[in-house]
């Protein structure tokens, strides 16, 4: 049976069946359950799109994105940007990293900022619109594994939405714990490890019209604060911002009017992005 949208909106609505079947009302309950089985079964021409996204790498995949990433609607970034830039507001003005720069979304607002920008991603095709739109910026292909950054350079290092394509967390993270200077600030930012747990992913649409997903990990809690004290980082918070009306109504992929209800049960309040400002040991 091929992968459509109604695998889906049914995946949703039965989410939001399991979120809300102690609080709902009886008959608001049974009204949902009837509505699931008219979604699994129905007819509606929104339900039979085809929805192929094969998996791909960090390389491959971003470089299949690059051209759309920052044209296409993403919920996530619209949760996730604004905490980051609450966040990184607050630095004195210095040398700063943007690790897995991608397009340089941050890197653009570090260098409004004043900060003297350093910009690595693994993509070049990435890279390639970070350099039209960031010039002047000291741009450098590399990984996060091995990032190619003089050790204690830097006052404060970024990494956006690229660590859930980590496998282990511990190598990056000590990485990025080794470039900044001691009591440098580092924010990181993540897709949430619920929503991957849920079926969530990198999901992009490419210039040529075909889908596709890279490569995701989930990565609790836990294994953010064990990597953070093997690399000698301390938290200084921790956000997770939560999902609205709107953002789910982006995330449908136009689907929402299918099922609105079954969209709102299902998503509004569940924390779409992880993020961490940590500080390095002063000694």
């Amino acid at each position: 049976m091929p992968r459509t949208s109604r695998h889906y909106v049914v995946g949703v609505a039965g989410l939001g069946i399991f979120r809300t079947w102690l609080a709902a009302d009886p008959e608001r309950l049974g009204a949902a359950t009837a509505h699931l089985v008219r979604l699994a079964t129905g007819d509606q021409p929104e339900l039979a799109i085809p929805l192929d996204a094969p998996e791909h790498g960090v390389r491959d995949g971003y470089a299949r994105w690059a051209d759309t990433y920052d044209t296409m609607p993403n919920a996530l970034i619209g949760l996730e940007e604004p905490a980051v830039h609450a966040l990184v507001d607050a630095w004195p003005t210095g040398v700063a990293l943007d690790a897995a720069c991608g397009t340089g979304r941050h890197a653009r607002h570090l260098a409004a900022r004043g900060h003297r920008v350093i910009g690595v991603d693994v993509t070049p095709e990435m890279l390639a619109h970070a350099r039209r739109a960031l010039p002047d910026a000291d741009l450098r292909i590399g990984d996060l594994g091995a990032l190619p950054v003089e050790t204690a350079s830097v006052d404060g290092a970024v990494c956006a939405l690229a660590l859930e394509h980590c496998e282990r967390l511990g190598p990056p993270i000590a990485e990025l714990a080794r470039v900044l200077r001691p009591g440098g600030r580092l924010v990181i930012s993540d897709f949430h490890p619920m929503q991957v747990e849920l079926g969530g992913a990198a999901f992009f649409v490419a210039a040529d019209g075909t889908a596709g997903r890279v490569r995701s990990y989930a990565h609790l809690h836990g294994e953010y604060l064990d990597a953070f004290a093997a690399a000698g980082l301390g938290v200084v918070r921790c956000v997770e911002p939560l999902l609205r009306a709107d953002d789910v109504a982006v995330m449908s992929g136009g689907l929402m009017g299918v099922a609105p209800d079954a969209f709102r049960d299902a998503l509004v309040g569940l924390p779409a992005a992880l993020v961490w400002e940590l500080v390095r040991d002063p000694a």
